[in-house]
């Protein structure tokens, strides 16, 4: 006869056979039996300072890793504080399991503290559009059921985020059987549509590979690689999508779009073919394309079909199913196919550094990659520093350049950073953030110093919300609520959080704080303070007010 044991019991032992080695939250009351066990079962709880930086944190993790990300909360605010986090997962594709509390099914009706039900704040309900699959478990019996539904989704092929909201009584629940299905990845492959590659790449006279970060996500940098040599293609990255390619690749012609160069916006204006790899082709990517100038034909390879085919006016082959598989299937068939020749000149596509009178966040960035090892990995958040990291970082290693311009989300870079260091402790691993996404959620910091997670974060610090000002300013004439009278001190707030702090005012002072980062192995914040007047390469959104 089968020994009873508890919900929790089951969800900690399936959550260590699947490898998950951490989990991330802030632990409460209704939460309380399923997290305990986690720990009894072997999983590191690395505790947040907010719901969302522990939900960034899982997402951080599980890009890190490939594997399942957890994040977990009360019930009630500590729930909604995941929401944000939940939706940033979705945006990217990165399958995180949220784990949220509720009160137990037997005080349904009753008033409660930090009430998820459906008299308050129902979270199964809230978390259904910002997740693949949201479900209040409201009977141990079932319990088993919806695990392996929902693992099959977060684990499947169009991976995501989904949400189980847990009632205290149900994690408490006693069983004599529970089975879980760990699911196996198989292949998906478009084979139909591939076939139908070739004759649209042979008839093209200037096709164009446009690189999203769905190719990080699906590991793909060889595949891609192998495929832009052999039919001698040029590749452009979308602002998501920059690392997919090394640097300096002779047929890399640099990012597209908000932070990209010229060039690659020309080259996306003189296309009769794009093959778009992993991305949504989002405003943010095709902001410069005019609409007359939209090629003929696209291949999009995306396991999403949510927007295939209604961004632009061409002709479209739709690629489903994993990107990498397609894309290893596609170069296995084209061994004794001939090969079209093209002409694909090597260009420079950046363009020179402004001149300005105090120190320039773009030329900072343009050696930074040069004072860290190739196996590092940059987090970088959302601002105008993101932007300027888009245009300026050299990438020499494929992957290394983790950047969300889609759901855009300021403060998940320090989350996201945090979760792949726990991951990957030998890696070095850096975060850029500007001092509005700091002020946000950076007492996270202090969550890497108690968990001694040496992440060197660079705080960008220009006083100012310098996107929003930048972009009002020039579009409105108006800067409302986009200077901080007080601004932040982040080294010294660094410093009341358990960090080293450096504050770095010139090109040599943050070189050598990099360096002594780097030496030290401890958690480091380098305070840079940079041009209030340098010009973001942002200005191809803007505002209109009538």
């Amino acid at each position: 006869m089968s020994r009873l044991r508890t919900v929790a019991d089951y969800l900690a032992e399936a959550l260590r056979n699947l490898g998950v080695t951490h989990v991330f939250g802030i632990i409460g009351k209704s939460i309380c039996p399923a997290v305990l066990k986690m720990v009894d079962y072997g999983l590191e709880f690395i505790p947040g300072r907010h719901e969302s930086s522990s939900g960034f944190a899982a997402s951080g993790y599980a890009l890190q890793t490939g594997k399942l990300g957890v994040a977990f909360a009360t019930s009630g605010p500590g729930g909604t504080n995941l929401l944000t986090a939940a939706a940033h997962a979705k945006a990217n594709n990165l399958p995180v399991l949220f784990i949220t509390g509720h009160q137990s099914i037997q005080e349904l009706g009753l008033p409660q503290c930090q009430d998820s039900s459906s008299y308050l704040a129902d979270l199964a309900e809230m978390f259904r559009p910002a997740t693949l699959f949201s479900k209040l478990v409201e009977r141990g019996d079932h319990f088993s059921t919806i695990l392996n539904h929902a693992l099959s989704i977060a684990l499947g092929p169009n991976k995501g985020p989904v949400h189980l909201c847990l009632p205290f009584d149900v994690q408490t629940e006693q069983l004599a059987d529970f089975r879980v299905v760990i699911p196996e990845p198989e292949p998906l492959i478009s084979v139909s549509n591939l076939n139908r590659i070739l004759p649209l790449l042979q008839q093209s006279s200037h096709p164009l590979i446009i690189a999203g970060k769905g190719v990080s996500r699906a590991r793909a940098h060889d595949e891609l690689l192998h495929f832009a040599e052999h039919f001698n293609i040029p590749v452009i990255t979308s602002p998501g999508g920059k690392g997919a390619i090394a640097w300096d690749h002779p047929l890399y012609h640099g990012p597209c779009g908000v932070g990209g160069f010229p060039h690659a916006d020309e080259l996306l204006n003189q296309s009769d073919l794009y093959i778009v790899l992993g991305s949504r082709l989002s405003d943010m990517t095709i902001c410069n394309l005019k609409p007359e100038n939209h090629p003929a034909h696209l291949i999009q390879f995306d396991a999403d079909p949510t927007f295939v085919g209604k961004i632009l006016n061409a002709q479209t082959l739709h690629i489903t199913g994993d990107l990498k598989d397609n894309l290893q299937f596609l170069l296995g068939t084209l061994t004794e196919q001939p090969v079209v020749p093209r002409e694909t000149p090597t260009v420079d596509y950046t363009v020179p550094l402004p001149d300005l009178p105090r120190l320039s966040l773009g030329s900072i960035l343009e050696e930074m990659s040069e004072l860290l090892p190739y196996d590092h990995k940059l987090f970088v958040d959302d601002g105008s520093h993101g932007f300027h990291a888009v245009q300026r970082y050299k990438v020499k290693k494929p992957g290394s350049f983790v950047f969300d311009a889609y759901f855009a989300c300021m403060g998940n870079a320090i989350g996201m950073a945090i979760g792949a260091k726990t991951a990957a402790p030998e890696e070095t691993i850096v975060c850029i953030t500007g001092d509005g996404c700091f002020m946000m959620l950076g007492t996270e910091i202090n969550t890497a110093v108690c968990n001694n997670l040496p992440v060197i974060f660079i705080v960008v610090n220009n006083k100012q919300l310098d996107m929003a000002l930048k972009g009002m300013e020039k579009t409105t004439g108006r800067i409302d609520g986009t200077l901080f009278e007080v601004p932040v001190d982040a080294a010294k707030f660094a410093e009341s959080l358990g960090a080293v702090a450096f504050r770095a005012e010139t090109r040599a002072e943050f070189i050598s704080a990099l360096q002594t980062a780097q030496q030290l192995n401890q958690v480091t914040v380098i305070e840079l303070l940079t041009d209030r007047d340098e010009i973001p390469p942002t200005a191809h959104r803007t505002v209109t007010l009538n």
